[in-house]
């Protein structure tokens, strides 16, 4: 059995890497499974098999760190706020980092840029994991009550996923090359400014309430 599993494992970990070079390769509009399982030397009824189908793998791959980042409980205790103004310094962090992870990785941008796209089954389903995880971190990440962290999530998270996409198509917004570092410095400091801005707001408005757990930590 443990021979078993770890065959499985491995098996798995070629099926994600041929995903991974397809979508580097074709696009997302261009998978087909056939190639991917030529590549992953193995047979389209056994990704069938472990994923369902195209859209599962798609879902699985989407859900693994090396798009999104994966936190455990113990990796969130370490990443607590000591302070209240640490706050702002997680926000920002996460989704600086998050982008960084996109921009450096086509794959991650083609699948980014399927969220766009209306009327196509596939599209859909990136889209819906996409934004289950995004709200998974957001929602890890909080640490406040009474404030709707969503909205302002939404706002960051929807605005850095358009650049991005914007930067994959080499195209300028409002006069800023984010084909340059010059004009991602100039996006990460802004979005390091409006978070520190959300945070001042965050706890000195006497209706937002911080996590009883981290009060504790404060108390």
């Amino acid at each position: 059995m443990e021979v078993t599993s770890k065959n499985r494992t491995k098996t798995t970990q070629r099926i994600i890497d041929a995903l991974e070079d397809e979508i580097s390769d074709m696009g997302w509009q261009g998978l087909r499974m056939n190639r991917i399982a030529e590549k992953a030397n193995v047979s389209k009824t056994l990704i069938y098999r472990y994923f369902g189908n195209l859209d599962g793998l798609i879902s699985h791959y989407l859900q693994l760190d090396r798009f999104f980042p994966v936190f455990t409980d113990q990796i969130l205790a370490h990443i607590r706020p000591v302070e209240k103004s640490d706050l702002a310094r997680i926000w920002y962090r996460q989704v600086i980092q998050t982008y960084r992870s996109f921009r450096s990785s086509k794959p991650a941008r083609e699948l980014l840029k399927a969220t766009l796209f209306e009327h196509d089954p596939m599209a859909d389903a990136i889209s819906q994991t996409v934004d289950k995880e995004l709200t998974r971190l957001v929602e890890q990440l909080s640490f406040i009550e009474g404030f709707d962290t969503k909205a302002i999530s939404a706002v960051m998270l929807g605005g850095m996923s358009y650049l991005t996409i914007m930067a994959q198509n080499n195209r300028p917004v409002v006069g800023l090359d984010l084909r340059s570092e010059e004009g991602w410095k100039r996006i990460e400091d802004t979005i390091r400014l409006l978070y520190i801005a959300v945070n001042k707001l965050a706890i000195e408005t006497d209706e937002i309430k911080l996590e009883s757990q981290i009060d504790d930590q404060w108390s």
